[in-house]
């Protein structure tokens, strides 16, 4: 598995805590997220990236307002 499945793969198990399903979860990865203003997934290709993903899911986790 190289660097950028990795990240996928936990950016992937993140979401799917979030949602509760992991097709909501791979929908989410693909839709424009505002507090982002980028898809998630086209955000995979870095560790800066992947760490923008979960701290937004860590916020949404937490009802912050983003």
């Amino acid at each position: 598995m190289d660097k950028k499945d990795e990240r996928y793969q936990i950016a992937l198990a993140a979401a799917e805590k979030l949602t509760g399903s992991k097709e909501g979860a791979q929908r989410w990865l693909q839709h424009h997220v505002r507090a982002l203003d980028a898809r998630p997934i086209d955000l995979l290709d870095s560790d800066a990236g992947l760490d923008a993903v979960l701290t937004i899911i860590g916020r949404l986790e937490h009802g912050i307002v983003t």
